[in-house]
């Protein structure tokens, strides 16, 4: 059973590691695009997602989502701006979510996906939501 699991585990990140690709300096990723928020963006959910973001994200992309957190000076790529249009790495519900659950490669994000619920993560995209680009 466990290496059923192991091997599904595998094949789904190979999967997935195809599945990401970078044009013109975009990462896409469309299996993660297709994932659709299964948390209502209310403001209970921009609430908590807000707690969780100043507690969780705001050393880096800063109080605001600017990119101008107090360690954000710390990293080369510095931490983007999470309030303009230019999202690099997918600019939908899905592609957000599994950023901040898997990390980004050759950057200082690292993955939260161990340290935070799936809803918490959901309650930070309706978060980034309510301060960034509309969908």
């Amino acid at each position: 059973m466990r290496l059923a699991v192991v091997f599904a585990l595998v094949v789904v990140a190979q999967v997935a590691a195809q599945e990401h690709q970078h044009e013109a300096g975009a990462h896409n990723h469309p299996e993660a695009a297709k994932i659709q928020n299964p948390v209502a963006a209310d403001a209970a959910s921009v609430v908590a997602g807000k707690k969780i973001y100043a507690k969780t994200c705001s050393e880096c992309h800063g109080e605001e989502g600017k990119g101008d957190g107090t360690m954000a000076d710390e990293y080369t790529p510095r931490p983007p701006d999470l309030t303009d249009a230019e999202w690099k790495h997918g600019s939908t519900d899905g592609e957000i979510f599994v950023v901040i659950r898997d990390g980004s490669k050759g950057t200082a994000m690292k993955a939260y996906g161990s340290r935070m619920s799936p809803k918490d993560i959901w309650n930070v995209v309706n978060y980034l939501r309510s301060i960034g680009p509309a969908k």
